[in-house]
């Protein structure tokens, strides 16, 4: 009875310690599946994407972008005189000097502004600035003139005959495409039905300005 107790036991131990081989090999696979699995989820976390380039931003004076006055004539009218014409560059007119003699007298300019880019361009801002009056007379003569000429003086620009908005002031979003002119018409008067100061009246700083963006 003994010994076939101990047998007994012996086959039972048997059968127990091939359970736990096929445990152990199982539990090998699970983690060499475990390893795989990880290395590849490693590797997808740590790709690299690489992107190289060069870029040049152009210069305004590359072709790109050139907004600019390319013309300015002017003449005056009735017994207006001008005794010094603007002088021009590309983003300015200065220097225009002129006298206005009797009521309806008016200074004339033609003005062109061209796109000389590759690049489309639009009004952003425009707007006239009055002037500033110097006076030569003193004491209740110049009270007087001060009455007459404060803000007589008229000031204005349009489109130019042939444009397709002729005779319009220029507006914010007014489209100047790249290689096109567009023409205006500068006119500065002294109304005709305005009384003349008894002493002369220097009206400086009139100012008009354009501000073009990319469209």
């Amino acid at each position: 009875m003994f010994l076939l107790k101990n047998k007994g036991k012996t086959a039972i131990e048997g059968v127990n310690m091939q359970k736990n081989e096929k445990s152990k090999n199982m539990l090998l696979i699970v983690l060499f599946i475990s390893l795989i699995t990880l290395s590849i989820a490693y590797a997808t976390l740590t790709q690299y994407l690489y992107i190289n380039s060069e870029v040049t931003i152009a210069g305004q004076g590359s072709g790109g972008w050139d907004i600019r006055f390319t013309a300015v004539t002017c003449h005056a009218n009735g017994n207006a005189s001008i005794t010094h014409d603007f002088s021009m560059s590309a983003t300015n007119l200065s220097g225009l000097e002129y006298r206005l003699v009797a009521p309806g007298d008016s200074v004339v300019c033609n003005i062109s502004v061209t796109n000389n880019g590759s690049i489309d361009a639009k009004l952003s801002s425009f707007a006239i600035q009055d002037g500033s009056l110097t006076y030569t007379g003193t004491g209740s003569s110049r009270l007087s003139d001060e009455l007459l000429v404060s803000g007589k003086v008229q000031h204005s620009i349009v489109y130019a005959t042939g444009d397709s908005q002729e005779g319009l002031v220029p507006a914010i979003n007014d489209y100047l495409p790249s290689g096109v002119t567009r023409n205006l018409v500068l006119t500065i008067q002294y109304p005709s039905n305005a009384n003349l100061p008894e002493n002369d009246v220097t009206v400086s700083g009139l100012k008009t300005t354009f501000l073009y963006v990319q469209d």
